[in-house]
């Protein structure tokens, strides 16, 4: 088995940076509490050089959703409290899709070549169905924030959406989200707990939200179906039960096997009945390797002990008896 030294340094550097961050306990900084706790100082420190704290915390944001680390939730009420509402929501916006698709490119890299090794067919279905919708998908996982972001970045790095695709998908359907505990964090003071910033009228709404995308979609589908039958006038009775159309060999047993219970079939073939297998292919073939193997027969009857004196072939009559054949 060939060994990628990329993935294998990537992989490590992953492991590694896990843990750190959890050895180290800096988990623990990532927690509603100690964000309380130091408000006043994390103000002071942005006050002091707005510039260089901004780009200190998007960089550490883009960072731990990279890398898949928890806090992102309390760092987006951190961006409310520190930025205000729009610079926060700009900055954490940019932030968690570049770290969202940093992730989804490491998943792909790393694992999307293990999983289609050993789920390949599994694999072509997915990446069918995400190559039609997969878009309209993405857009209703990012809109429920009850799903695990970090996931849905790892999983879609096993199919085959594209980089750009699952970029701006993510950072629309993010917005709503982000934007509820960005205003959640401008408030910083009232929020007591993680899920009090999403009450149960609050996530119902994300979850209609996050359907809204599908349901369009396949409205649209509807309406456009209705548009293109339009041009049709449908009939009040139809003359025929079934209509084939091509008298190949799939074609012929079809209407075959229908007319057989009493259905009453249209067959339509524009150039030869039988098809390709009857009139090109298969049939005339074997009908004239039969004239050769009868050729060869009686060209070597003397070694059976029978005596030929002379054979030829008459290549206008095989090809007539080939055609005898067809018919």
């Amino acid at each position: 088995m060939k060994v990628s030294f990329g993935k294998l340094g990537l992989a490590l550097g992953v492991v590694l940076t896990g843990a750190a961050f959890f050895g180290f306990g800096l988990n623990e900084y990532l927690t509603l509490d100690t964000l309380k706790a130091r408000q006043t100082e994390l103000k002071l420190a942005f006050d002091a050089s707005p510039i260089e704290f901004s780009l200190s915390f998007a960089l550490l944001y883009i960072a731990a959703t990279a890398m898949s680390v928890p806090g992102a939730t309390v760092m987006t009420l951190a961006a409310g409290f520190l930025f205000g509402f729009w610079r926060g929501l700009v900055l954490v916006s940019l932030s968690s899709t570049i770290g969202a698709t940093l992730a989804f490119l490491a998943s792909r890299f790393l694992l999307s070549s293990i999983v289609e090794r050993k789920f390949s067919e599994r694999v072509t279905k997915i990446n069918s169905g995400v190559q039609k919708e997969g878009a309209f998908y993405l857009l209703s996982l990012r809109l429920v924030p009850v799903f695990p972001f970090f996931l849905v970045n790892l999983a879609m790095g096993l199919t085959k959406i594209r980089t750009l695709t699952f970029a701006y998908v993510s950072l629309v359907g993010m917005l709503p989200g982000t934007a509820a505990y960005i205003n959640a964090g401008t408030q910083l003071s009232e929020v007591t707990s993680l899920k009090s910033v999403l009450s149960p009228t609050v996530l119902v709404s994300f979850i209609l939200i996050g359907v809204l995308p599908l349901f369009a979609k396949k409205l649209i589908d509807y309406f456009k179906r209705k548009a293109m039958n339009r041009k049709f006038k449908k009939p009040k009775a139809y003359d025929y039960n079934l209509l084939v159309i091509g008298a190949g060999s799939g074609g012929l047993v079809s209407a075959y096997i229908a007319s057989a219970v009493k259905a009453k079939v249209a067959l339509i073939e524009k150039h030869k009945m039988g098809g390709d297998c009857l009139n090109t292919g298969c049939v005339p073939s074997k009908a004239l390797i039969r004239s050769a193997k009868i050729a060869s027969h009686v060209r070597r009857a003397n070694d059976f002990g029978i005596q030929v004196e002379k054979t030829s072939i008459n290549f206008a009559a095989v090809m007539e008896r080939v055609s005898n054949v067809i018919n």
